[in-house]
């Protein structure tokens, strides 16, 4: 009998049966040069850098406020019958949500957060030679799914106020665009397209084009020319409104998102999506913070103060953002690894972009806005501008 390979070691050596592995040719090549997705550093790295043990996580967008006590209490009703698969069709979850927003719940599909939603969908409708337009910068999900699945991915630059150029992006559709991503507000830049643009856009788009509007930060905008997509969503043209509950409703960690789509092509998601992709913790959370829309509200106003507050420290000392419809700030700079480890050394960590001339921050609480002014405050000082 051959003896197992213990800890250690070489599967090739001697005896080990196995030569070497040509992963190049066992791998797509679709993922030649992609990089997995990299959330940020943790709170508890930051510690061990800067020696501080008060450290504000400020790079994934999270609410700072736990979840909604009404979802806390319904979610622990089902933490014991965990040895339960969960409702693989979501069907209370889709029902709350039908009643929320007034969609038949045959239109409405839940994942594994919108991600997993965005690449269902991609899974679904995209073949190779394929072209999918979007934004950029933009969300980083959206380059991914398209080389996944051996699709042209189509970069349409912002325009110079870091906004969706919708024009351009209209003269970007071919005969062989498929999907066009549309994330409003858009992540990173917190900024919006309004109605007027939008209706603009959808005029003549081919029928085999499909439109994904990604609206992650919807609850957070107080505009009124923002283009709520379910006002255009009728379940028959093609277009797909996706929203979260990680955001607003702190569900981050549960994972949760949702979208509104015409019925072929959600019965083609549910073909592709895993079995039971939602767990009964998540279902359940979300299902229930539907209920509390007076927090909700609360949450808008609180996250329109603290924004405002950090604009005017940051007017003060002379540091260039974009005016956000979100829950982060856009902060423009042109020493952006320089200012990066100089908040990291004040236990801040806002979420950069490599070389790119900008860094995202989230809006938080009252208490850590003045520590954001404070540390954005000493690394002017130690940098003497950024």
């Amino acid at each position: 009998m051959r003896d197992s390979l213990g800890p250690g070691a070489d599967p090739r050596s001697e005896g080990g049966g196995l030569q070497d592995v040509n992963w190049d040719a066992l791998i797509r090549s679709e993922l030649d040069g992609m990089r997995p997705y990299e959330p940020g550093l943790r709170a508890s790295e930051v510690r061990e850098r800067s020696g501080r043990a008060d450290v504000l996580k400020l790079s994934s967008n999270e609410y700072p406020d736990g979840p909604f006590p009404s979802a806390l209490e319904a979610a622990g009703r089902v933490l014991s019958r965990l040895n339960r698969y969960p409702d693989g069709s979501c069907r209370a979850l889709r029902a709350r949500l039908a009643e929320r927003w007034g969609v038949d719940e045959r239109f409405i599909s839940v994942g594994n957060g919108s991600n997993e939603l965005i690449r269902l969908i991609g899974q679904a409708v995209l073949r190779p030679g394929d072209e999918v337009v979007y934004a950029w910068p933009s969300f980083v999900v959206y380059p991914t799914v398209a080389r996944l699945f051996g699709a042209k991915a189509v970069q349409v630059p912002l325009t110079a106020e870091q906004r969706h150029d919708l024009p351009a992006m209209r003269a970007a559709v071919n005969e062989r665009t498929r999907v066009v991503f549309l994330c409003n507000p858009n992540n990173p830049t917190g900024t919006i397209y309004t109605r007027d643009e939008f209706e603009a856009f959808l005029v003549g788009l081919p029928e085999q084009v499909l439109v994904v509007v990604d609206e992650a930060y919807f609850e957070f905008v107080d505009d009124a020319d923002y283009p709520d997509g379910l006002r255009t969503f009728d379940g028959v043209r093609p277009l797909v409104v996706l929203r979260t509950f990680s955001k607003i409703y702190s569900l981050a960690g549960l994972r949760v998102g949702y979208g509104f789509m015409p019925e072929p092509l959600k019965r083609a998601v549910d073909c592709v999506r895993e079995p039971f992709n939602v767990g009964s913790v998540g279902q359940v959370a979300a299902a229930f913070s539907l209920d509390d829309q007076t927090e909700v509200a609360r949450r808008q106003r609180e996250n329109l103060e603290q924004k405002t507050y950090l604009y005017s420290g940051f007017d003060r000392l002379g540091i260039r953002y974009i005016p956000s419809h979100a829950n982060f700030v856009y902060v423009l700079t042109e020493r952006p690894v320089e200012v990066f480890e100089s908040l990291l050394s004040e236990g801040v960590i806002a979420r950069d972009f490599g070389t790119a001339p900008a860094l995202r921050l989230t809006v938080s609480a009252a208490n850590d806005t003045d520590r954001v002014v404070e540390a954005f405050s000493r690394t002017v000082a130690r940098l003497g501008s950024i």
